[in-house]
This record gives structure tokens, sequence and C-alpha cells, in this order.
């Protein structure tokens, strides 16, 4: 499937674009490459979970595939700003993993070193904490632009120091430095400090 796809899944400025030709322009092309990368990362987000051992059944990556993937058709009519298409498209994919695992309380580090954590108290719904993912990806979203994709593909995506380097085309130290400034900088984001430990600043 990603063959057919003329740009990398990871490219998610060209996904954006893709997806703001379909909505501006209605362009018939950008809507189906629209589609297919949105097929291709969703495929790909559920299948790297089940390689990590993430699901009892494996037939159970291919119906979260298909849950997300069908969420984001119905509801993508809601995204208002294209430049955050694939940001989102993320989002969905993560918020139905947490549906599926059913849990009740939602940690993330965002820090490990210093164990600064997200957290959602128990009685939190799953909405709830998709609210807190959306807090999260929208302080990303207002970091320095050199700091977005390090601090998405790091937080959002788990990827690898190397993985990212790979990505950005930039050495592991400057990946690791990166990393460091944007976790700084989103310590200190008013919105998301209202879900930050304060016992862990």
């Amino acid at each position: 499937m990603t063959d057919r796809l003329p740009f990398s899944v990871d490219d998610t400025d060209a996904a954006n674009d893709a997806f703001r030709r379909w909505r501006e322009e209605e362009n018939t092309d950008a809507k189906r490459l629209a589609d297919l990368w949105t097929y291709c990362y969703v495929c790909r987000y559920f299948l790297a979970k089940s390689a990590r051992g993430t699901f009892d059944n494996p037939s159970d990556a291919d119906e979260l595939t298909t849950r997300a993937y069908r969420k984001v058709q119905k509801n993508r009519d809601g995204v208002r700003n294209a430049t955050r298409y694939a940001s989102w498209v993320s989002v969905v994919c993560k918020n139905t993993l947490l549906n599926y695992t059913r849990r009740n309380r939602f940690s993330e580090s965002i820090e490990e070193e210093d164990r600064v954590t997200l957290t959602a108290e128990k009685k939190n719904t799953v909405a709830e904490v998709g609210f807190v993912r959306e807090a999260f990806v929208e302080a990303i979203e207002r970091l320095p632009e050199y700091l977005r994709e390090p601090a998405r593909l790091y937080f959002l995506e788990d990827r690898e120091f190397e993985e990212i380097s790979n990505a950005l085309g930039k050495p592991v130290a400057t990946v690791r430095t990166y990393k460091h400034k944007a976790m700084k900088k989103l310590r200190t984001d008013d919105r998301l400090r209202e879900y930050v430990n304060q016992t862990d600043l």
C-alpha cells in the first residue's frame, strides 16, 4: 500500500498539504492521497503496537486499524486547521488504543530523567483522557518550528532517537538536544501544566 503513496508516511507536511488541497480546492487527487496516507499511517501505527506485544490477540490490530480509520473518515470534517491534520490522526489512533485497553488512568512521561508525567484521575472518561492528549498535541504545536517535529516523533509516536535521527537527517546528539529543549518548554506551557503532577516538578 505504501508503494502507491508518492511521499513517505513520515512526511506529515505532505499529508497535511494533501488534506488542505482536498478541503480548500476540492481536489479529488488530493483526497485520494489524504485517504491513502491516512490508511497507511493507521495501519503502521497498530502494526507497530502489535509487534511490541501490545495485543493479546493479533487480530485485534486489524480490528483497531479499521475502527480508527472509520473514526477519521467520520470526524475529519471537524478538523479546522489543515496543518494539524496528521497530528489529529495520530491522536485518533492513540485514543482508539486507549479505548481498547480500557485504561482508568492515563500517565505518560514527558521526561524520563525527571519523571514529569501527564496524569488524569481514575474517574476520568476516555473522552477526558483524549482532552489531555489534545492539550499535549497543542502544546507541541506551540513549540518553535525546529522542535515540533522531533517532539512529535518522540512524545507522540514513541520513536527511538535513532529513528528520529534518520527521519530528520540530524545526528542523534542533536535529536537528544532537541528533545531536552522541547521538554523544558513543555514544562512551562500554561495549559499543559494543568495536567502535570505538581509533586514531580
